[in-house]
């Protein structure tokens, strides 16, 4: 009995897809838990539904090519700022600094570095003594506020008792 060619062809193109996925026989071994991926040759190949003779005439169909895709010509976004080194610069020094940078200037807000000093109205040539966040730090939203820490003296920003300039004004001071 002469084997029928119809029966075969499926049998022997399941073969050949897993010849070429390297899974016929024990497959291939890794060693280790990487999966063993099928390339791409093997994911396209397909039995062919129809006898023979009817599948040169369907081979011979004019094909038709999908539409290249087209890259995005989107720009990519901008990195993230970078929170500037501040300490011992004036507020007006930092101000100048954010917009070098093209970061605004609104982002800053200004406060004591003391509990017993009143930030006065003009404090632009105070010196900024702490910043949050600290520098090098990412500001990624332009709503992201930078506190900085102002002294009138540069000297005033070492000294602290518990957060008071003036040992006097420290509540927790004996003398």
């Amino acid at each position: 009995m002469v084997p029928n060619p119809r029966r075969l062809a499926p049998s022997v193109l399941l073969v050949g897809v897993l010849a070429l996925a390297g899974c016929s026989g024990g497959g291939t071994q890794t060693g280790d838990a990487t999966p063993v991926t099928t390339p791409a040759t093997a994911a396209t190949t397909t039995a062919p539904a129809t006898p023979p003779a009817t599948a040169t005439a369907t081979a011979t169909a004019p094909a038709t090519a999908s539409a290249p895709a087209t890259a995005s010509t989107a720009p990519a976004p901008p990195p993230d700022a970078v929170m500037p080194a501040l300490h011992s610069r004036t507020y007006e020094q930092a101000r100048t600094e954010f917009s070098r940078q093209d970061l605004s200037p609104a982002r800053l807000t200004a406060a004591a570095q003391h509990k017993d000093v009143t930030l006065p109205r003009d404090h632009d040539d105070w010196y900024i003594c702490d910043t949050s966040p600290r520098p090098g730090a990412p500001l990624p939203a332009a709503t992201t506020t930078v506190t900085v820490k102002l002294a009138q003296d540069f000297s005033d920003c070492t000294t602290s008792f518990n957060g008071y300039l003036y040992e006097e004004n420290d509540p927790s001071s004996t003398s």
